[in-house]
């Protein structure tokens, strides 16, 4: 990833396309510029800077060495340790509450930022989500994305989208 090494590096590690699908489609819907490196093999690019890298794979993950990572749900404790001495020194860290004691155990110098899941309920096709803001519809029925999606809203945080902006394109994204 030669052309993003002067960028700020945001690493999406999961397993789970659904959560860099997610932050791309908020993202795109609030005009935030960036360049995308998915695992499906599709990429996008701009005079952005910032680059977002999507992988499931650790290896690739460190050599990204990113300046923002989300982890997310679903990867377990043992693989989040090596990601963890690859972020840039006062880079930014969102990492489900799983990993609460790998990542207090990290030496690496970062901004940690936990998140547990939302609350929601789930009807027939849909889920309703519990926050702040009060009751918010999504239209997924990807229940690995919604254990996952506070996750993804403090990564658009890092973007300037707040949560009251975050939901709006969360609610169609199916």
């Amino acid at each position: 990833m030669e052309q993003s090494k002067n960028k700020t590096r945001i690493l999406v590690f999961s397993s789970q396309p659904s959560v860099a699908k997610l932050l791309l489609e908020v993202l795109g819907f609030h005009g935030k510029a960036y360049d995308s490196y998915l695992e499906n093999g599709s990429t996008t690019h701009s005079n952005s800077d910032f680059a977002i890298f999507e992988s499931s794979d650790f290896e690739k993950a460190i050599a990204f060495a990113p300046n923002i990572a989300l982890i997310s749900s679903e990867i377990l404790p043992g693989q989040i340790e090596t990601v963890l001495e690859s972020i840039v020194a006062g880079g930014v860290l969102i990492y489900h509450s799983n990993g609460s004691e790998v990542v207090e155990n990290s030496k690496n110098f970062f901004r940690k930022l936990e998140y547990s899941g939302t609350d929601f309920v789930k009807s027939a096709s849909t889920f309703i989500l519990q926050t702040n803001i009060g009751e918010i519809p999504i239209s997924s029925s990807d229940e690995n994305l919604i254990k996952n999606i506070d996750g993804i809203k403090l990564l658009a945080q890092q973007f300037g989208v707040m949560e009251e902006d975050f939901y709006e394109p969360v609610m169609y994204f199916a």
